[in-house]
């Protein structure tokens, strides 16, 4: 369709003159409309297909103001005139025929054709941007909420090491608040020994994003500004956004991971009563005394202790006071020894002593005696005094024996020649099972 048929009041408009001009406005993506006193005169077909005007003539004359929303009336209340000073594109919404309402920007410009003011309305339709724009915002607040909820440290930064987003659970790991830390490097999350070597780890493997760190789970201190050092995990990944390459280390602390870890660790190798070794970690630390002593021509004795009157505690005073006893004995045993030897407790009232590192194996009966002096005190349990003995076996390495497993049987041998020749005593093993000592 002409421009001549689809716009009323040529004579006023002089259109002819506008030529080329608008021809573009015609085929423009746009809205573009002319207005004389608030009217609109002409408005090309980008305009109507927005608007929802199914002809040009039942644009003619309407006025402008008819499409603009009500919150945005108050713009044109004086006139296009006023809006036509402003040299930037004005925000506004506009309304349908249908009633859908447009997010838009409106720019407008005044000429004069035969002495008459007119103005030339551009309208950019900015919905679908608005609306990206708006789903951006959403899913960014989505985002930030989850890392605002979720209970690993996450934080981000660039090639640089520069930090750029600390989530709350990182605050808490590091006991640092993202306003102190961001726009550091990350190497400051680390204890101060470690900044100048991770510095270079990070220069030299981790900027470049080619790692063998990279998605791995590792394990390494990091440093609480409150706490001081402890142990996390963290995993680091890295993306390309545009040009720059962006780092997100996803991290816990798991101190309480590793004690876990170590208490079970620790269980399995160790009396639950007593706390001291058990025979699993015993046979493990007698055959590393063996290889030592082989290695460096020492000696070492092992005891095998069986505790004389104490299952009459049991029976009469109950188990309760049994373990009273129990734990008592435990602690004076590991008083009579050196650090470097080892007292484990390997059933209900055997124990093991090992002497290592040692001279000669005189200092065994030496020790066997210690063990009959420390028990002669009386142990209260159970609201009364018990008094114990014990038959105590000694074997000798390499003396008696080389082999781990020989070495504790002739220890349990000899003591069980102390229990059936009358108890509370020691013996050393041989194979006639001569006495040494009572």
């Amino acid at each position: 369709m002409a421009i001549e048929e689809t716009v009323v009041n040529l004579d006023i408009l002089d259109l002819a003159h506008a030529g080329w001009a608008m021809n573009l406005v015609q085929s423009a993506s746009n809205l573009f409309t002319i207005c004389v006193d608030d009217r609109i005169q002409y408005m090309n077909p980008a305009g109507l297909k927005l608007l929802g005007i199914d002809a040009a003539e039942d644009a003619i004359n309407q006025k402008f103001i008819n499409f603009i929303h009500n919150d945005y009336k108050e713009y044109l209340a004086f006139g296009l005139e006023v809006l036509a000073e402003e040299d930037d594109f004005i925000p506004l919404k506009l309304v349908t025929l249908k009633g859908e309402e447009l997010d838009a920007k409106l720019l407008i410009h005044e000429l004069q054709i035969k002495g008459k003011a007119a103005y030339i309305v551009e309208v950019q339709d900015i919905t679908a941007y608005k609306r990206a724009s708006e789903a951006v915002r959403d899913r960014e607040h989505r985002i930030k909420s989850i890392l605002n909820t979720v209970s690993e440290g996450i934080i981000t930064f660039d090639s640089e090491g520069k930090i750029q987003t600390f989530n709350p659970a990182a605050e808490k790991v590091f006991g640092c608040t993202a306003n102190e830390i961001i726009g550091h490097h990350v190497v400051e999350l680390l204890p101060h020994d470690k900044h100048e070597k991770f510095r270079r780890i990070f220069d030299r493997k981790v900027a470049h994003g080619r790692s063998s760190l990279m998605g791995k789970p590792i394990e390494f201190n990091g440093y609480n500004r409150t706490k001081g050092k402890f142990p996390m995990e963290i995993t680091i990944s890295s993306m390309q956004v545009g040009h720059e390459r962006i780092f997100t280390a996803v991290l816990r602390d798991i101190t309480e991971r590793i004690q876990t870890v170590e208490r079970i660790r620790h269980l399995a190798h160790h009396d639950t009563l007593t706390g001291l070794p058990n025979r699993h970690l015993f046979t493990d630390r007698l055959h590393h005394a063996i290889k030592l002593s082989h290695r460096y021509d020492r000696a070492l004795v092992l005891m095998f202790i069986d505790l004389d009157k104490f299952k009459p505690i049991n029976d009469t005073l109950g188990h309760e006071a049994g373990d009273v006893v129990l734990i008592e004995v435990a602690q004076r045993f590991k008083n009579i020894i050196r650090e470097s030897d080892t007292v484990a407790r390997i059933g209900g009232d055997e124990f093991i002593i090992l002497l290592e590192e040692l001279d000669s194996v005189e200092i065994g009966p030496v020790v066997a005696q210690k063990v009959l002096d420390c028990l002669e005190e009386p142990i209260m349990a159970g609201g009364r005094e018990c008094t114990l003995g014990a038959s105590v076996g000694l074997a000798c390495y390499p003396d008696d024996t080389m082999d781990a497993e020989e070495l504790m049987r002739y220890a349990d041998e000899a003591m069980y020649a102390v229990k059936t020749s009358g108890r509370n005593g020691y013996r050393r093993y041989d194979s006639k099972l001569s006495v040494l000592g009572t």
